[in-house]
């Protein structure tokens, strides 16, 4: 009988979670794919919360499965970076194949730990660290091997696309929408990691490398949250035909490979604006199969457990089988576009005091930059600061920034720090 050994390592949302399922359907995976998943150790600090028919399986010491010849795979769903790390790397010189969902540890030790991977003969599952149980890693190895990747945008955290969903169609600011994502679990009570963009990024940079065959770390991806976005913008975005959303984006343009994760306004016909709350979404343009749009939820006990154990299925396979070259997950580093020499339409939004002059000397600083503007809007107050809306034809980022900044030091007319967004028209 083909049979894998596996021991899990954290049972937090998602380790849970893949105890669940194995334990319900082991008999149809083994039915489905030929492969009887034996759970032989379950690690975490306590076994308060451990159904007792596990409690012979149970250790609080992990070194117990990572070094155990009994066990074939090593499943770590504990998270971070510090113990995580010494969990991985200990199951890797152990000659285990591993199974995570640690995104932010692949991130930033990847190139490490597939290395050592690669010297030990075994392999890294890692499905369920980007967009929880949509199969996107799968698709690009394997589904789109033939294609070269032109492009890739990704509604790549939950959280963000809830909180922003709750401020369009609910009317919440911001403070409002996060404390209700919080509230419903959707968001920790420290949410710096998903508002400000890092999570995505770091998800965004394991994509890069699978689809771009290029080395990518968090240190090459301009960052920027959804803390600055306000219902004034959401209004604004709409009044556009447009949508506010946090996109994960790598494409390929002259200059390098142009990677961001940042709130874009897109049109409101784009497959991306119509995913809402926490889904996950990846959006991709290849050289032969064009666009394609693959769409989940993206995170959850069972959605990214489901993802685990096709992970533990697929790479037991390989395992028994022996016949696949090992896949490759280590890359060289590419070149990578200057954030501010790339080029989009921007949105601007600035509050000012309501005379003469104000316009002629913002409209001079734009132009002394080379920002070309398309239209201006001022929207009608009869208090001051009123808001004056600018949206630009495609000009350099690092124009509209150096325009930004030095238009706001103009405190004597500029009432507020002044607030822009790219707009994406995906051509």
């Amino acid at each position: 009988m083909n049979h894998i050994n596996i021991g899990i390592i954290g049972l937090g949302t998602v380790g849970s979670g893949v105890l669940e399922i194995i334990n319900k359907e082991k008999e149809k995976l083994f039915t489905e794919t030929g492969i009887q998943v034996n759970i032989v150790k379950i690690c975490d600090k306590d076994n308060s919360k451990l159904d007792s028919k596990f409690h012979s399986m149970f250790t609080s010491n992990w070194k117990e499965i990572t070094e155990s010849k009994e066990i074939d795979t090593v499943v770590e769903l504990i998270g971070g970076n510090t113990v995580a790390y010494e969990v991985q790397k200990s199951a890797l010189e152990n000659s285990k194949f591993l199974i995570t969902a640690n995104k932010a540890l692949l991130s930033e030790k990847g190139q490490e730990l597939f290395a050592l991977a690669k010297s030990k003969n075994v392999e890294i599952g890692f499905e369920a660290s980007v967009g929880g149980a949509i199969p996107v890693i799968r698709s690009i190895k394997t589904g789109l091997v033939s294609n070269e990747f032109l492009s890739l945008y990704g509604i790549l955290n939950g959280t963000t696309n809830f909180i922003l969903t709750k401020m369009e169609e609910e009317d919440m600011d911001y403070f409002e929408a996060l404390s209700l994502a919080q509230k419903l679990g959707f968001a920790e009570q420290d949410p710096t990691f998903d508002v400000e963009g890092i999570d995505a990024a770091h998800k965004l940079s394991l994509l890069c490398g699978l689809a771009f065959k290029q080395k990518v770390s968090i240190e090459d991806i301009s960052i920027e949250g959804i803390s600055k976005i306000s219902k004034s913008e959401i209004k604004q975005a709409k009044s556009l035909g447009l949508r506010i959303k946090l996109l994960g984006i790598a494409k390929k343009t002259e200059q390098g490979l142009e990677l961001r994760v940042s709130p874009i306004m897109i049109p409101l016909d784009h497959p991306l604006a119509s995913v809402k709350f926490e889904m996950n979404t990846i959006y991709f343009e290849t050289s032969y199969s064009g666009p394609s749009m693959l769409m989940g939820k993206g995170a959850g006990s069972l959605p990214t457990a489901s993802a685990v154990i096709a992970d533990i299925l697929y790479y037991a396979e390989r395992k028994i089988n022996k016949n696949s070259a090992l896949e490759n997950n280590l890359f060289e580093k590419g070149k990578i576009a200057s954030s501010k020499e790339t080029e989009a339409r921007f949105y601007i939004r600035l509050k000012t005091v309501d005379k003469p002059g104000v316009l002629g000397l913002i409209t001079n600083i734009l132009g002394k930059n080379y920002v070309s503007i398309s239209s201006i809007r001022q929207n009608e107050s009869l208090n001051e600061p009123v808001e004056l809306i600018i949206l630009t034809h495609k000009s350099k980022a690092g124009n509209v920034i150096s325009s930004i900044d030095e238009i706001d030091k103009h405190k004597d007319i500029i009432k507020e720090k002044s607030i822009y967004l790219r707009l994406e028209d995906f051509n």
